[in-house]
């Protein structure tokens, strides 16, 4: 197993898009799910699938074994478990839409019924630190370090997801939340971490919305990583403009659209 890890890390290195979370898949994170296609041995594809969903599907010969991998996408859908795909870019010249049987995202609502696999764009952004300095003073407010009940945080992009438990979270991730009038309102936290690169993740509660709190809170946590000499990461679907914009205003710009597809579960019966 450890030749394997070992395989598929020197793989995933020369991977050209944003792979923090199969990265930390590979480092052992608890729930995630590591997969490999080989052949007598040798490796020749990896799946990695993170807790969260995310999941990558990557290899120095994933051409010859990409039906494998749609099998082994298939065969999770079966056990009612969905993802969110992203594949080597190298091997995005495969018909990934019909093997998967994919529907483009802007045919989905036409469909006839609901399609179990959908073909998004996922952004991939690059980080100007001197951007990001001229653009920092404005993003002022109260805000605080993440602490351990920062984990339970609710929504739909929140530290629960990424990491094991609180302990955990804020040993190798951690974050900041901004406040009103004392009461946590936003929380930008690191969602996953690959050597020095500390991907984004932000959560802003349903009442404090459209506040420039998320702003504020981002700002903090991007301050923090560029001070301990890490370089923060964003990436976001193409269709989350709120997210996009939010990136503009903290020094990112988008330096790669790719495809992705949302593998949706079936139902257990």
């Amino acid at each position: 197993m450890d030749e394997l890890l070992e395989a598929a890390r020197r793989a995933l290195a020369d991977v050209d898009c944003n792979v923090g979370f199969a990265a930390a898949v590979l480092g052992g994170l608890p729930g995630g799910d590591l997969w490999v296609a080989d052949d007598d041995g040798v490796p020749l594809a990896f799946h990695a699938v993170h807790p969260c969903g995310m999941s990558l599907a990557w290899g120095p010969a994933l051409g010859a074994a990409a039906d494998a991998v749609v099998r082994r996408v298939q065969g999770r859908v079966a056990r009612g478990r969905g993802e969110w795909l992203q594949v080597d870019p190298r091997w995005h010249g495969l018909d990934w839409d019909g093997m998967l049987g994919a529907v483009p995202l802007a045919e989905a609502d036409g469909a006839g019924r609901e399609p179990g696999v959908v073909r998004r764009t996922r952004l991939n952004f690059s980080f100007d630190a001197a951007v990001f300095a001229a653009l920092r003073a404005d993003a002022t407010g109260t805000v605080r370090r993440a602490t351990e009940a920062d984990f339970a945080w609710p929504g739909g992009t929140v530290p629960s997801d990424c990491w094991p438990d609180a302990r955990t979270f804020l040993a190798q991730g951690g974050g900041w939340a901004a406040e009103v009038d004392g009461a946590p309102a936003a929380l930008a936290f690191a969602a996953m971490t690959s050597g020095d690169d500390v991907e984004i993740g932000i959560e802003t509660l349903p009442a404090f919305r459209r506040r420039g709190l998320a702003r504020v809170a981002c700002a903090a946590l991007v301050e923090d990583l560029v001070a301990s000499g890490r370089t923060p990461v964003w990436s976001c679907r193409a269709d989350n403009v709120g997210s996009e914009r939010l990136a503009g205003t903290l020094g990112f710009t988008v330096s790669r659209r790719l495809p992705y597809w949302e593998v949706r579960a079936l139902p257990l019966t």
